[in-house]
């Protein structure tokens, strides 16, 4: 919207140009160049014959273009510099300079009505701005078949002429050909030439003869074209040949005893189509180290600047990358060489769904390791045509742990207790404090999840691997790891055991190709016309749950999410809102705060809420879920630790062994509740378990209403604080469907009743925030910042966790986190 305006404003500022001009220069028009096909012109000269389809981006890139005349070619040139919105050129015409300023946007928004492009061009002469033509021009393409356009040039002044231009494309009713390949046009020019001088005036008008024109396509890359004015009795030919980012063309204007023609150079931003259809075989070798998150937040902040590791990125960026590829038809396979992907399991499954899309169009996937993780042989076993590995490497693979540390002996060595108010056994968030080894409850529900999560894993390496393995894959994983290659390889675990530097050969032996590209082209867009956009707002909810402000990603801060929420509502032009949860939760308040105003987008506004949960949506990641429409969650997703928790410490006994003395005066029984350095009386313990109490059931209502098949008993029965995985949770009704995101979008079309296109606007991001990408990894190098870095991460976990929560009595906090489960 902001470019928009900015757009509107430099059109402004042309028109104002346009009003110094006294005479009309037709050197351009005597060039041809407005004689294009009005409503189908797609090439370098844009900005001359349509300044409104600059909007498309068709013209972007760098230009040459020179008389194709021997005593002329280095006297009479023009250079230009187009974006998808500007556009400058500069003409050298012998001794003479002229300029060309340009400038083109689409009219209105495209969730309001898409394929209204405005523009308008001026051009002058250097140190002369008396000496100027103008064209301004509208075009609308309604359907990829019609695009229709009109142009006024001078409008001005006493000499304005129009041009009217329709163009088709009769291939678009058809599916065996493709529609660009044929375009048929007809323009119209509304004005006449005053015998007596060159001003045109408004009383001697005429409709001329139409100019009709043909552009076809017939083979990717060459395009060759022609119009004829038929008042004029003047021909425009044209012939181009475009491959990769580079084009070059010629055109001839033929008339009776006046030939000339020019040649053109274009150096583009996107991509054209392979010439003659022809598409040579290759690798997309994807980059493989990557932090994997459901958000990409930035490490720090220094005002407008955002500084972002460049090896995190979110899934959405990998599933949109993995897209791109499928529709490139110069990526047969994509080639991963020791990949890390670095993230939860219920993200690697929608990376693996992604990977699978991709190879639904036919192509392939192969995968080289050096040694292979047990997370990374989950991934590659799924995905991979083929696994390659080093002679001297490994495959990890060795199923799922837990383990948790317990300080309860330790705190009291120290002398200090830990007061742990949970509403019931399940909710063990503060067992690592409370506790001296794991309690029954914990390890049932450690079981439940770790057998949910190792069926899914052991589905997803049989999907893949199954008709290649030796052995049932669970005989596999329990005799492992396998640190000889040779072994992994008997056993069907990998199919070749090969030296990095033989990939080559090998891919082109296996698969018939071995080329690689390290990164995907952007193509033009050939289509005339866009969908109309049906936004909706995405929001993430990433981190710990707490009060306050921060930085979405980073933490659920409940004033900044609130109104992110409250902005998201009140937009019109979104349609829903999708809550993308990636949370263990935290603090109660905060949670609450935060579903009302998601209510409030349901009541007030009627706008249909969809939960998207990530890798975790567990206690007040649930909480701020429970009453969306409906609930995704992907298969082991952790979710539901419905109950309430909360602890603190008792440090009296520690004080008396250091010999730290404390005195206190005190207003009011109970103002100094709390403290750490006396024992809580029995009163004050019930105060809390009062508290406690009230939330947990308040949190079963708040269940109960949004999960309409569940009365408030049957929430009890499988809440308690238990742990759940994202398919346990389908099973138990706390979770309506299962899969990642592009399954959520399916249940917002359904809810909204949107037939057409969707396109999901980030709703959380600051948009004017400039971006600066580092490789922290680089710097961890060094060996001072990788002691502290090792030395410190888990304190500075612990820290921000008290930080976060200092001030909550109650705390919505899931006992399980990612980090928890090896895999």
């Amino acid at each position: 919207m902001k470019r928009r305006c900015l757009l509107f404003s430099f059109l402004i500022i042309i028109l104002m140009f346009s009003n110094l001009t006294a005479k009309t220069d037709l050197s351009a028009m005597q060039m041809g160049w407005q004689e294009f096909p009005l409503a189908a012109v797609d090439n370098l000269f844009i900005p001359y014959s349509n300044p409104s389809l600059l909007a498309t981006g068709n013209a972007n890139g760098l230009g040459i273009v020179n008389l194709a005349d021997e005593d002329k070619f280095v006297k009479h040139y023009w250079l230009m510099l187009n974006s998808d919105f500007l556009s400058y050129s500069f003409e050298r015409d012998h001794d003479k300079n002229y300029h060309m300023i340009a400038a083109a946007t689409e009219l209105l928004p495209r969730y309001i009505h898409p394929n209204i492009y405005v523009g308008a061009n001026f051009r002058f002469e250097e140190n002369n701005a008396d000496y100027g033509t103008f064209r301004s021009a509208l075009t609308y393409r309604p359907h990829d078949f019609a695009s229709v356009a009109f142009a006024l040039d001078n409008p001005l002044k006493m000499k304005p002429s129009y041009r009217f231009g329709l163009a088709l494309r009769p291939f678009v009713f058809t599916d065996k050909v493709a529609d660009y390949r044929l375009e048929l046009s007809a323009d119209i020019n509304y004005s006449k030439l005053d015998k007596n001088s060159d001003a045109v005036y408004l009383d001697d008008y005429e409709i001329k003869s139409p100019v009709l024109g043909i552009n076809t396509q017939l083979l990717d890359g060459v395009k060759m074209g022609a119009t004829y004015n038929i008042d004029e009795e003047t021909a425009l030919l044209s012939f181009s040949l475009s491959s990769a980012i580079f084009e070059i063309g010629s055109m001839v204007r033929a008339k009776e005893n006046d030939n000339f023609g020019y040649a053109y150079a274009h150096l583009t931003d996107d991509y054209f189509k392979p010439i003659l259809g022809l598409k040579p075989q290759q690798w997309y070798e994807m980059p493989a180290k990557v932090n994997l998150v459901s958000y990409e937040a930035p490490k720090f902040s220094m005002g407008p600047f955002k500084i972002y590791d460049n090896e995190t990125r979110s899934i959405e960026a990998i599933c949109q990358e993995l897209k791109k590829a499928k529709q490139d038809q110069t990526v047969n396979g994509i080639l991963l060489v020791n990949p890390s992907f670095s993230t939860s399991f219920a993200l690697q499954q929608e990376l693996v769904a992604a990977f699978q899309d991709f190879k639904s169009s036919g192509k392939k996937v192969a995968v080289y390791y050096d040694n292979i993780s047990n997370g990374g042989y989950i991934l590659a076993s799924a995905i991979a045509d083929k696994i390659y590995l080093n002679p001297m490497g490994s495959v990890d693979i060795r199923g799922l742990a837990i383990a948790s540390p317990y300080l309860k002996d330790l705190l009291n060595s120290l002398g200090i207790e830990v007061v742990n108010f949970r509403s019931h056994k399940y909710k063990n968030a503060a067992n690592i404090f409370s506790e001296n080894e794991m309690t029954a409850a914990e390890r049932e529900a450690y079981e439940s999840i770790l057998q949910s999560i190792y069926d899914q894993m052991v589905a997803q390496i049989n999907a893949g691997r199954s008709e290649k393995l030796i052995k049932p894959i669970q005989t596999i994983i329990d005799e492992g790891p396998y640190l000889i290659a040779q072994n992994a390889l008997d056993l069907g675990l990998v199919d070749e055991i090969i030296y990095k530097d033989q990939l080559d050969e090998v891919l082109k032996e296996d698969f018939g190709f071995a080329a690689r590209s390290s990164k995907l082209a952007v193509y033009r867009n050939y289509d005339w016309s866009r969908p109309k956009e049906n936004q909706i707002a995405m929001i993430y909810a990433s981190g710990n749950i707490v009060s306050g402000k921060g930085t979405p990603g980073q933490k659920i801060a409940q004033e900044t999410t609130v109104d992110l929420i409250h902005k998201a509502r009140n937009n019109p032009m979104y349609k829903g809102i999708i809550l993308r949860v990636d949370s263990g939760g935290g603090s109660a308040q905060a949670s609450d705060i935060i579903l009302r105003e998601i209510k409030l987008a349901q009541t007030e506004n009627k706008l249909p809420v969809v939960v998207s949960m990530a890798g975790a949506a567990a206690s007040g990641g649930y909480y701020i879920s429970a009453s969306a429409d409906r609930i995704i969650a992907n298969p082991s997703t952790i979710t539901g630790s419905i109950g309430v928790v909360g602890f603190t410490f008792n440090a009296s006994e520690m004080f008396k062994k250091i010999k730290v003395n404390w005195s206190t005066v005190k207003k009011g029984e109970r103002s100094d509740l709390g403290s750490i350095h006396r024992s809580w009386s029995e009163d004050e313990k019930k105060l809390v378990e009062d508290s406690i109490a009230h939330t947990y059931d308040r949190f079963l209502s708040i269940v109960a209403d949004g999960r309409k098949g569940l009365s408030k008993d049957d929430v009890h029965a499988i809440a308690q604080g238990r742990v759940w995985t994202g398919e346990q949770a389908k099973t138990n009704g706390l979770v309506d469907d299962l899969g990642g995101l592009d399954v959520a979008v399916e249940h917002m079309r359904e809810l909204t009743g949107i037939k057409g296109y969707i396109r999901l606007v980030d709703a959380s991001a600051q948009h004017d925030d400039i971006r600066l990408d580092i490789d922290f990894n680089s710097l961890m190098m060094l060996s001072a910042f990788e002691a502290v870095a090792n030395l410190s991460s888990e304190y500075i976990q612990i820290y921000d966790m008290w930080k976060d929560f200092e001030d909550d009595t109650a705390l919505m906090l899931c006992p399980i986190s990612l980090d928890t489960i090896k895999f």
